[in-house]
């Protein structure tokens, strides 16, 4: 794979392409979790925005294709940004709504065997802790 390649499929992956931070979504959770974090860091903001523009896409043409009637479920992390624990579970749930389906269930299920801490300190501040996703989510939805 040349450079060329290599570049244009990492601009393919979800937040690889940076995003205006002001853009909206149909989730009033995420838009208040934006506001908060571009109040504490204007550049970490466009990491979360662009993920979630590429994500809320991913969520409307996997809608195009489910059948009235059938199910979609998606397996999350609520990853902190900022100190801010981003609840994509209920992010997930608003996309989908907002695309013609139901929300049927969100299991949790603990993540015991994880690679990653189950606290950092992403501060760099001694003493300063915070948690790490410990649980994952699924997220049981149905179009109607």
């Amino acid at each position: 794979m040349g450079y060329e390649e290599a570049s244009q499929l990492d601009n393919e992956l979800m937040g690889g392409k940076k995003i205006n931070p002001n853009s909206q979504f149909n989730s009033n959770t995420l838009n208040e979790k934006i506001d908060s974090i571009a109040s504490k860091d204007g550049k970490r903001v466009k990491d979360v925005v662009s993920f979630y523009v590429d994500y809320q896409k991913s969520i409307k043409n996997i809608s195009k294709v489910v059948k009235k009637g059938g199910f979609a479920s998606y397996i999350v992390g609520n990853r902190r940004v900022k100190d801010e624990t981003l609840p994509t579970d209920e992010i997930t749930r608003e996309f989908f709504e907002d695309n013609g389906f139901k929300h049927i269930d969100t299991l949790v299920r603990n993540i015991p065997h994880k690679r990653m801490p189950a606290r950092n300190s992403p501060t760099n501040v001694v003493g300063k802790l915070s948690t790490t996703m410990n649980h994952e989510y699924i997220v049981v939805m149905q179009k109607y």
